[in-house]
């Protein structure tokens, strides 16, 4: 496995803790005076990776996915985006950007120093194909969350800067990831065994974006087959990689297996803390001492297909220290609770309501080879046909879930749609770079999942149009940027 990335805590490395954009790059070390030696690299890579396991701190990346079927809050800032009324002062998703940039940012810096150090040329290209990587995975989720953004290729970067389109950024991440995966191994040993960005994850990350291309705004068909090319050299090449679908889904969420070989790409925070900031109290009731973040909506629960998967998936009995048992329908809420991130260390099922600490020591996973064989199913159906190798793919996630093959004979556009939901059931809940609100937004459907909407769920403020489809800009950065408003 070369999928989880660690963070050493180098305090202070390149840039500030606190600010996005630093006009004057304050904080940089000079490029001339670093970069000199593969050691000099390494460090570099350290700092991207401490900047990228910064961005999964709390639930915040939960928060602009509120808008889809399968999340519920009453939690303010989460709420804001539950029913279509965010703002720019909105702190989970502001925090998030910045976080994001800054990742940026010391990619960029690598990127454009790697060159000149002294070490052997497969050092210089794994410390560059980490960076590329890096800088991939912050664009593609800025660009999915906010859609025209600053496109920045410099290590400096000012507040001067106008949006770069959907399409800018999109070529921008499709040429850094054809750039990582070349440079990437297929493995990492040593030190960064079970830490590394690999190949296999740039291609799986390639695949989806060209997925996410064939939808809004973009709508370019073309890239359905590249999708389902790359994902099937993923696929093709699994062995290689080390990835495979676990047996049983519950097994997924287990803190033994919190390092398995279903995670493409995951972040884990601190080897030496092991925890993290995305608390398993975000998703715990507060029956429990829990925060009541955030749930699932009731019409989505009722909806989804009975089996081991949603067994896995939610609490919708609570067991109470009295000996009760409370119906989701009883809680504070009246909503059933995801309980895919409560088992941490320390956690005893037969005793949920024992506080075990607010941090996590999970591994919050950013993409899963599930996602992999999803990605192919519908890109092969919709670039060619939905063939025996498209209902294979569909057919592993949904026998793993308990479920029976899926109908034969579907029409392209009828097989995709099955696929698109078999997505949202399997990765609901805020399983970051894979939330079904991303699916609502590339299909244009988010009118339609805001009208399905269960009477018992806060009522919507504004009903969605197309407007609505993007996070608003934070307002701080607006202030300093005027060009975002235009």
């Amino acid at each position: 496995m070369k999928k989880i990335i660690y963070s050493l805590f180098i305090a202070g490395l390149f840039f500030s803790c606190s600010d996005f954009l630093e006009e004057e790059s304050r904080g940089l070390l000079a490029p001339e005076a670093f970069y000199q030696n593969a050691q000099e690299l390494d460090l570099a890579v350290t700092g991207i990776y401490h900047r990228i396991v910064n961005t999964s701190q709390s639930d915040r990346v939960t928060a602009a996915t509120l808008g889809g079927q399968d999340l519920a809050s009453r939690f303010n800032y989460f709420q804001e985006y539950d029913v279509f009324n965010p703002t720019g002062a909105n702190k989970e998703t502001g925090s998030y950007w910045a976080l994001l940039y800054q990742v940026i940012a010391a990619s960029n810096d690598l990127i454009l120093n790697y060159e000149k150090a002294d070490a052997t040329e497969q050092e210089k290209e794994q410390a560059a194909g980490q960076a590329y990587f890096a800088r991939a995975y912050s664009y593609f989720t800025l660009v999915r969350i906010w859609n025209e953004i600053p496109l920045y290729t410099e290590n400096v970067l000012t507040y001067d800067v106008e949006k770069s389109s959907p399409q800018e950024v999109y070529e921008q991440i499709t040429e850094d990831l054809k750039k990582a995966e070349q440079m990437l191994p297929d493995n990492w040993t040593g030190l960064k065994e079970d830490i590394g960005f690999t190949s296999g994850a740039a291609k799986s990350l390639l695949a989806y974006a060209y997925l996410s291309m064939t939808g809004y705004p973009l709508k370019d068909d073309s890239k359905y087959a590249l999708a389902a090319e790359k994902a099937k050299e993923v696929i093709d090449n699994k062995d290689v990689y080390g990835y495979s679908l676990l047996n049983d889904f519950a097994d997924l969420w287990k803190y033994e297996n919190n390092n398995n070989d279903e995670i493409v790409f995951g972040l884990f925070h601190n080897v030496s803390y092991r925890k993290n900031y995305r608390s398993p109290l975000g998703s715990q009731p507060k029956e429990y001492g829990g925060w009541d973040v955030y749930y699932a909506e009731i019409n989505f629960y009722n909806n989804f297909p009975a089996g081991p998967r949603k067994d896995a998936t939610f609490a919708s009995e609570l067991p109470m220290e009295d000996g009760s048992v409370l119906d989701w329908t009883e809680t504070l809420q009246a909503h059933p609770y995801y309980k895919k991130y409560w088992e941490v260390e320390g956690f005893d099922w037969s005793k949920p309501w024992e506080y075990v600490g607010w941090k996590s020591s999970r591994t919050n996973v950013v993409l899963r080879y599930a996602n992999v064989l999803l990605i192919y199913a519908e890109a092969q159906a919709m670039a060619s046909a939905a063939d025996a190798s498209a209902y294979s793919a569909i057919n592993q996630v949904r026998n793993r879930a308990g479920l029976p093959n899926l109908t034969g004979g579907l029409s392209n556009e009828a097989f995709r749609d099955s696929v698109v939901l078999e997505r949202s059931w399997e990765f609901a809940g805020g399983e970051f770079a894979m939330a079904p609100w991303y699916d609502l937004v590339r299909l244009e459907r988010v009118e339609a999942a805001a009208a399905d909407r269960h009477p018992s769920e806060l009522p919507i403020v504004n009903m969605p149009t197309k407007d609505d489809y993007f996070a608003p800009y934070p307002e701080s950065d607006v202030l300093l940027n005027p060009k975002l408003d235009l």
